[in-house]
């Protein structure tokens, strides 16, 4: 029979170099179980964590970065220290009983270091507003409202705003809420006290109307009067001027004339009068009359002889 032809076999591997394979097989189990059990967790800003070692909440909050936490045993529960807005709609009735409704919006924030009290209190800032926020808002609303009438809420509206603002601010403070802003909505009324103020609106701007024009007439009547008045007043001096005038010429006139029958002796006169005659005689004389100019002494008293 022919031989069977031996096959050659390879050597066999050194056994010292054999070492290495559970290093590499526990290392690679430690690093998936690192990365199953994940004990890193990031907080990023703006945020804290709450800190929880089975269950129980720790009463320090981790700042934002990168921690390390003890797997199974630790948790961490990001709470939002940023600003947060809880709008509540109210109704509430005024010192005079009429209903008004109104919108609040209260902006606050949850400081750092009271995270945690937050946390194991409400969880959420939904669970925060339903149980403290809105019934607070509600109920001072309704204490500021009672005090004063439906109108005053509109007149004094500034000072209606800050009394809201203070309760809710003192009424939060109990449950660590920076209270950062209160927004008072406008109030609104029912629709029948609305049309009856828009009522008394109109009646008062035509009283004011009514009075104004009557001033302006009291005004006018006025002015008539000075006006009257000044021409009067201008007619009496324009009639005593004219009258002083008047006297003052006639005083005048008087004295000049004395002064010229003074001057008129009958020697003048009668030179005046030849300067005057031209020369004719008359046509006919009455028995016993002088001759014109002729036969006659002006210093006689009986001028024909």
């Amino acid at each position: 029979m022919p031989s069977i032809p031996q096959i050659d076999r390879l050597p066999p591997l050194p056994t010292h170099n054999k070492g290495w394979v559970p290093v590499v097989i526990i290392a690679a189990l430690v690093l998936g179980l690192a990365v199953a059990l994940n004990p890193l967790v990031q907080i990023s800003s703006g945020y804290v964590g709450v800190l929880a070692d089975f269950g129980s909440v720790q009463p320090l909050p981790l700042n934002p970065g990168l921690h390390v936490l003890v797997p199974f045993y630790q948790q961490v529960y990001p709470v939002s220290v940023q600003p947060q807005t809880v709008t509540s709609n109210e109704t509430a009735a005024t010192h005079d009983l009429q209903n008004i409704d109104t919108s609040i919006a209260v902006t606050f924030h949850i400081d750092p270091i009271n995270a945690p009290d937050f946390y194991q209190n409400f969880r959420d800032f939904d669970t925060l507003g339903a149980r403290i926020i809105a019934p607070v808002v509600s109920n001072d609303v309704k204490a500021v409202t009672a005090n004063y009438d439906a109108e005053e809420l509109v007149t004094q509206r500034e000072q209606v705003d800050s009394q809201i603002k203070d309760m809710i601010v003192a009424s939060l403070a109990p449950y660590h809420l920076t209270v950062e802003t209160v927004n008072v909505a406008n109030f609104a009324f029912s629709r029948a006290y609305s049309q009856a103020i828009e009522q008394k609106q109109v009646a008062q701007q035509q009283a004011l109307q009514a009075q104004y024009t009557l001033q302006q007439a009291q005004i006018t009547a006025q002015q008539q009067v000075v006006q009257a008045k000044a021409q009067a007043d201008a007619a009496v001096a324009t009639a005593t001027g004219q009258a002083q005038a008047l006297l003052l010429t006639s005083q005048a006139q008087a004295k000049a004339n004395a002064l010229i029958a003074q001057s008129l002796t009958p020697t003048l006169l009668q030179q005046k009068a030849l300067d005057k005659w031209d020369g004719t005689l008359p046509h006919y004389l009455t028995a016993g009359a002088p001759l014109p100019f002729i036969g006659t002494d002006p210093t006689s008293e009986n001028p024909g002889k």
